[in-house]
């Protein structure tokens, strides 16, 4: 079976009436209109998102300042920048490239639109000229074949009457006029169906002409437009490519940049850049007070001389809180006594307090009792509060005026003034 290539050799069919090969046709015109619009709406929603992109890209580089990077980083950071507004002109080049595309898909639309609809008039007119003139063709058709068998009846009347011997010349006559008026009504119906045969053929004619035009015509629409499809499609392609291939560049440019940046290098840039002298704080020593030249003021904490701290013989383990002797911050604490076992404890440093070698003054000894010559407020945690008149446990003489005394189970400071023994005061 040999294969049908051309539109006007495909879409014909015997029926007289048939309209099915005009309806394909017009049908494939719909729907290539409904592929138009749909890649024209491509191609303008798709320029749209492009210039969309262009612009948030561009409103991100704006922020990509990158000005307190340095070395070759910060190279490689601004290539980032300069290569992404490139990337940002890219896609807006690709939005116009694709609103041209939608230009020039809409225009050719719009001609190949007029101009099958002008095939398709003149078609469809002729097709039904053609069928009209059909339909009165055979109505002239049964017409004359009515006619005719009225003739045939008229005749045969007539023939019988004549032979008939019964039949008078009145009659006779009556016969024949009526076979006359049957034979001309089917001569009229004879000259009406041949016309009407005429006329439809004449009508056929020119649809089967006008129906062959439109197939050529479509058919060389439908090329052109299968042409112009692919030539734009292949455009749009492009298009992308060339996106593609931008972004590819300027990612290669930055990568060409960060290559040659060296991590220990960017480092000694910044140190060269932002360098001090060098050297470190002085380690921080114990001022000892009672080590004071003669002559240094009194002690205050703007003033006080630096001094070395004692050497520790050997690693000792603090020990546990003491659970004998006062409580005494350093700020409080005589500071001529040694204090062993020190244990930072939030605000205070507590510290057992020993015993030394000094003389207690006359007549006092560790336990005795003495009285309270005067009440006394305790002003820290390693104060004792006494009443005139209590006896307390005297324990040792300390600096700065102040006694250790003994009440119940406790030990603390009091003023030395606060004290007597029996009848002697001591101050």
């Amino acid at each position: 079976m040999t294969r049908t290539t051309q539109y006007v050799d495909a879409f014909w069919d015997p029926d007289f009436t048939n309209t099915k090969g005009f309806e394909i046709l017009s049908k494939r015109n719909k729907d290539i209109r409904k592929v138009s619009k749909e890649l024209e709406d491509y191609y303008k929603e798709r320029a749209k998102a492009e210039q969309v992109y262009s612009k948030a890209i561009q409103a991100l580089v704006r922020k990509l300042e990158a000005k307190e990077e340095i070395g070759d980083l910060g190279k490689a950071v601004r290539e980032l920048k300069t290569q992404t507004e490139r990337i940002a002109r890219t896609h807006e080049q690709a939005g116009s490239d694709f609103q041209i595309l939608y230009n020039e898909l809409s225009k050719f639309d719009d001609d190949h639109k007029s101009i099958k609809q002008q095939i398709e008039d003149r078609t469809k007119s002729s097709q039904n000229d053609k069928i009209q003139k059909y339909k009165a063709c055979m109505s002239c058709k049964e017409k004359y074949i009515t006619k005719c068998k009225e003739k045939e009846a008229a005749e045969e009347t007539f023939n019988q009457a004549r032979q008939s011997v019964q039949i008078t010349s009145k009659d006779l006559a009556k016969v024949g006029k009526a076979k006359e008026k049957a034979d001309e009504a089917q001569q009229q119906a004879d000259v009406n169906y041949k016309n009407a045969v005429q006329a439809v053929e004449i009508s056929r004619k020119i649809w089967e002409k006008e129906m062959e035009d439109a197939c050529n015509q479509f058919q060389r629409l439908e090329e052109q437009r299968v042409g112009f499809f692919r030539d734009s499609i292949w455009k749009c392609t492009n298009v992308d490519s060339k996106a593609c291939v931008d972004h590819d560049e300027c990612a290669e440019a930055v990568r060409n940049v960060l290559q040659y940046c060296d991590i220990s290098k960017d480092l000694q840039e910044f140190i060269d850049n932002n360098k001090l002298s060098g050297r470190r704080p002085e380690p921080i020593v114990f001022e000892d007070y009672d080590r004071r030249a003669p002559s240094t003021p009194p002690r205050s904490h703007t003033m006080r001389p630096p001094q070395p701290l004692p050497p520790i013989q050997q690693p000792r383990v603090p020990p546990p809180r003491p659970s004998e002797g006062p409580l005494i911050s350093f700020d409080e604490a005589d500071e001529h006594y040694a204090l062993a076992g020190a244990i930072p404890s939030g605000e205070y440093s507590y510290a057992r307090v020993f015993q030394d070698s000094r003389p207690s003054g006359p007549g006092l000894t560790p336990g005795s009792l003495v009285n309270i010559l005067k009440s006394y407020q305790a002003k820290s945690p390693s104060e004792l509060t006494v009443e005139i008149g209590q006896k307390v446990e005297f324990m040792r003489d300390m600096k700065a005026g102040m006694t250790q005394v003994k009440v119940g189970e406790r030990c603390g400071l009091i003023p030395t003034a606060c004290v007597r023994m029996g009848t002697t005061t001591y101050l």
